[in-house]
């Protein structure tokens, strides 16, 4: 191209249109590679090449901002599934992700998964198991040549029968970190350990352990422990667990092995005074070896009524005599906040943890979980010494005194003014008109005009009713649908 006889102007507006055309042929080519690098590593991934191995994972959650422990059906398969558990998140659900963006697992419907205790909306837990098969750093066997070396041979249907090399222990792939990068602050896996093929979270484990945490305020301590010591041993708790009559139940007999209340050990942090029933608390520890539905917190609302003296302890027997009592009278269950499956035990031959790769002496994994824990502590003891504050702010606000004859015992010497504190104590020491309350745990009261005792309740219609009748309805829809089906074909 001749450009002598262009002007300046023209000249130089070419080379500027030369270098707006390099540069979009210069970049526009490395954005395309990247993301053809980024579809090629999510698209090439062949598990096929990678054996499995079974695994056991100790995790714990706070459950206050999941709609439980179980996954909302295959999330990770279907996408109305994927839809669901979006609006509902649940603690299975952002362990199946971590496990899925890992390249742990290939898909939940093959990966054997098994959980060892079900755990509701709000209930956390320190000491949760699931076992499963994943990816594992090892190799299969093709020549005999590989035998020698170091590391455990198997053979197993979850890797088609083939030989496969497992690494030692320290040299397998650093599950723990590789998870809890991928998870929630909420949700931290502790441990891991190697499993045999026939071990299931849920059916190894010998007993499980909760923790219910609640403050002495207004309770009678003594009471309770009485009250306690009653639920030790073989009973029936059909009077203590919401009934599924869909599950077809008719055994409600369950032991418990240990049941305690002990105060929360000084090696906990707690924020509170512990000069004053507020600030002090305990804790119900209870080990058993199977729980039903809502047991716990239905066992803990009884105690709490027994802690109020609006019941005796022996309500726990009495609750316990199902010959007797074939109806659970209604009651409102505790609040889930506060309890936790707080450990699954299993034979030492079968489950040994590994916190920390021993060989490589990496403590790093458990000086993250330490800061991530602490950190979520210190979120939440600022928001309870924040509460404590305007609470306190509350207790020294100078309100006028109550008199008069319906009121004596809230009668002042002449003050002007009274602390609302001290105006509280004189409440909660006389009886008002307006109701009672009870105490549910977690900081929930429930008022209510007049208390009734359990055993003068409504109750629901026995077990074996109630069964009867769901079957009944069962019945009923499927007839109803075998005549559609009818009806269309003719």
């Amino acid at each position: 191209m001749d450009y002598e006889g262009w002007t300046k102007e023209a000249l130089i507006k070419r080379l500027r249109g030369l270098e707006q055309a390099k540069a979009a042929t210069t970049l526009e080519p490395q954005a395309t590679d990247t993301q053809q690098r980024k579809k090629r590593r999510a698209t090439e991934f062949d598990f096929g090449r990678f054996p499995q191995r079974k695994v056991a994972l100790k995790f714990s959650y706070f459950g206050w901002p999941y709609h439980g422990l179980a996954r909302q059906g295959d999330a990770l398969g279907s996408e109305d599934k994927r839809q669901i558990e979006s609006q509902y998140p649940t603690v299975e659900g952002e362990l199946f992700r971590a496990l899925a963006h890992c390249k742990l697992i290939d898909s939940e419907a093959t990966c054997g998964y098994s959980r060892c205790g079900r755990t509701d909306r709000g209930v956390s837990g320190f000491g949760q198991v699931a076992a499963l098969y994943v990816r594992s750093s090892g190799k299969y066997i093709d020549n005999e040549d590989d035998i020698d070396d170091e590391g455990e041979v198997t053979q197993s249907a979850q890797n088609g029968n083939r030989r496969v090399r497992l690494p030692p222990n320290m040299c397998e792939l650093p599950y723990v970190s590789m998870l809890n990068k991928n998870l929630p602050p909420e949700i931290r896996v502790l441990a891991w350990a190697p499993v045999a093929e026939d071990f299931d979270a849920r059916f190894s484990c010998r007993s499980r352990f909760y923790r219910y945490f609640f403050s002495e305020a207004g309770l009678d301590i003594n009471a309770m422990r009485d009250a306690a010591a009653r639920y030790k041993g073989t009973h029936d708790f059909r009077n203590f667990c919401r009934l599924d009559p869909a599950k077809q139940i008719s055994n409600f007999e369950r032991t418990v092995l240990h049941v305690d209340i002990t105060p929360v050990p000084p090696t906990v942090p707690v924020v509170g005074n512990g000069s004053h029933a507020e600030g002090r608390w305990w804790q119900l520890e209870l080990r058993g070896t199977a729980f039903l539905w809502h047991q716990v917190r239905c066992m803990m609302a009884v105690l709490f009524m027994v802690g109020q003296h609006l019941e005796t302890p022996d309500i726990v027997d009495r609750l316990m005599d199902a010959q007797t009592l074939t109806g659970k009278p209604e009651y409102e269950m505790a609040c889930d906040t506060p309890l936790v499956l707080a450990d699954c035990t299993f034979d030492e031959k079968d489950v040994s943890w590994i916190y920390v790769r021993d060989g490589l002496r990496d403590y790093g994994n458990m000086t993250v979980l330490d800061r991530a824990v602490l950190r979520e502590w210190g979120q939440l003891s600022t928001r309870a010494v924040m509460a404590g504050a305007l609470l306190q702010t509350l207790r020294t606000t100078q309100v006028p005194p109550m008199t008069g004859a319906s009121n004596d015992g809230l009668a002042t010497n002449g003050e002007a003014t009274i602390r609302w504190a001290d105006c509280r104590e004189r409440l909660m020491a006389t009886e008002l008109p307006g109701g009672a309350f009870s105490l549910l745990g977690g900081g929930m009261v429930k008022h209510v005009r007049r208390y009734v005792p359990l055993l003068e309740r409504k109750r629901a219609e026995p077990v074996d009713v109630r069964n009867k009748a769901w079957l009944e309805r069962k019945g009923a829809r499927k007839n109803k649908r075998r005549h559609v089906a009818s009806d269309d074909e003719s």
